[in-house]
């Protein structure tokens, strides 16, 4: 049986060089103007509440990117109506 060191030496190895940690967003907890650009991927005009802030977001299909609090867009990215704007 191999050791947990072993087992992790051999999964990097199979990796080829693949970083096997997804990315992380991070944000400092005493910054006040974080957001995240999110963008609305359907078709009808829709107002949305945040589920953490309570923040009313409107979105339509000529203006589908909004500035979200990253709290409020991990509800909104979970839905397949919205994706992270680039």
């Amino acid at each position: 049986m191999l050791s947990p060191r072993a087992k992790s030496r051999l999964m990097s190895s199979r990796l080829g060089g693949i970083n096997s940690h997804p990315a992380q967003i991070r944000f400092m907890l005493g910054e006040r103007d974080y957001h995240l650009n999110v963008e609305y991927l359907g078709r009808l005009e829709i107002a949305i509440s945040g589920r953490f802030t309570g923040r009313i977001y409107r979105f339509n299909p000529v203006q589908p990117i909004q500035q979200v609090d990253p709290r409020d867009a991990f509800y909104l990215l979970a839905s397949r109506r919205f994706g992270v704007a680039r």
